[in-house]
């Protein structure tokens, strides 16, 4: 709450507690503790991270991050009990805090049994829900160096394509940014000529000066990456460049506005001077 109130958090959800003072959040959960005191540990807190590769996503739909924590608490039995979902801005990557009280609004206990074992399997099936990248990718990303050369580059390209994705807003931008690092999308057809997916392909040179062609279709770099889903994504991207433009543009509105009403009026009152005829 601390950095709530500098401006670095943000209270994205929260149920039986007033969650704009901490001191009044802390009494409200103390009050309902009080219901089972024979239970020992009351708090309940988890720290849930998203992947960097989801910012783009987190930022285009706000309500995703809401979505992800309402599962949670639903699916540990915490979501009718009192809770406050806070996200914190402090770090280079998306992540909130779940502050839940394990006295239930009936005053009964909710139960912590085997919850790590629960929750990992519960962030996979919501990963999973949601198309998040999930956690066996993450972990392959830092052991890169003990994978086969061919899932090695499946990794790159995919790491790479989500990268340029993320920031996107149209086909020949997204073609130019990965063009940058030597990959090539290209649209696979029909014998109509009809659009039927989508492909990535990079060419690397080995140690022998040869070069070597590394292909993969956008749907077996990541569920995401069909092209349906990249198309939906860039229709994201566009609107939210829009949007932050807009906003520019009525912020340099408003201070125009701000500046003009600091100016001097000048209220002359001094009389005219005229011709007229005396009677």
């Amino acid at each position: 709450m601390e950095k709530v109130e500098k401006g670095k958090g943000e209270v994205i959800l929260s149920q039986g507690v007033r969650d704009y003072e901490q001191k009044a959040m802390v009494a409200d959960f103390v009050r309902q503790a009080r219901l089972n005191p024979d239970l020992s540990r009351s708090v309940w807190h988890t720290a849930i991270s998203f992947d960097p590769q989801d910012e783009a996503r987190l930022r285009a739909n706000p309500q995703l991050m809401q979505s992800v924590a309402s599962d949670y608490l639903k699916g540990m039995g915490l979501d009718q009990s009192q809770y406050a979902v806070i996200e914190h801005r402090d770090t280079g990557h998306s992540h909130f805090h779940i502050i839940a009280n394990r006295v239930a609004n009936d005053g009964q206990t909710v139960s912590d049994s085997h919850n790590f074992s629960r929750s990992e399997t519960l962030l996979r099936q919501i990963e999973q829900k949601y198309g998040l990248t999930p956690m066996n990718e993450q972990a392959q990303r830092k052991s890169l160096e003990n994978l086969p050369e061919r899932d090695r580059s499946r990794i790159e390209i995919r790491d790479q394509v989500r990268e340029s994705l993320s920031h996107s807003t149209s086909d020949q931008e997204l073609r130019e940014e990965l063009a940058r690092h030597n990959i090539s999308m290209i649209v696979n057809r029909d014998k109509a000529g009809q659009p039927r997916g989508i492909s990535f392909e990079q060419v690397k040179v080995d140690q022998n000066g040869e070069e070597i062609r590394v292909a993969f279709k956008g749907s077996k770099l990541h569920q995401n990456l069909g092209m349906g889903q990249i198309q939906e994504q860039l229709g994201l991207n566009a609107q939210l460049r829009q949007k932050q433009a807009l906003e520019i543009e009525q912020a340099k509105e408003r201070a125009k506005a701000q500046e003009a009403e600091k100016s001097p009026q000048i209220d002359d009152k001094s009389p005219k001077r005229g011709y007229g005829r005396s009677m």
